[in-house]
């Protein structure tokens, strides 16, 4: 874990055992878009291509409707 922010738990999505596991069974290269994420209690995840992004999309949910998992 990076740092914890408004509940939600944010690292590098490398670190993430399935995210690994995911990129060594596909053979396309590693997306940049899903470089960071973050994970609440509850168990969603989000993912974004930086700190800043993943910050934005917790103040600002609305607007990331979508990339909430």
């Amino acid at each position: 874990m990076i740092e914890n922010y408004k509940g939600w738990e944010i690292a590098l999505s490398w670190q993430d055992k399935s995210f690994i596991e995911f990129i060594s069974n596909e053979s396309k290269l590693f997306n940049q878009n899903k470089k960071w994420v973050g994970i609440d209690f509850k168990g969603h995840k989000i993912y974004g291509s930086s700190l800043k992004e993943i910050r934005h999309i917790i103040d600002y949910p609305d607007l990331y409707k979508k990339k909430i998992i």
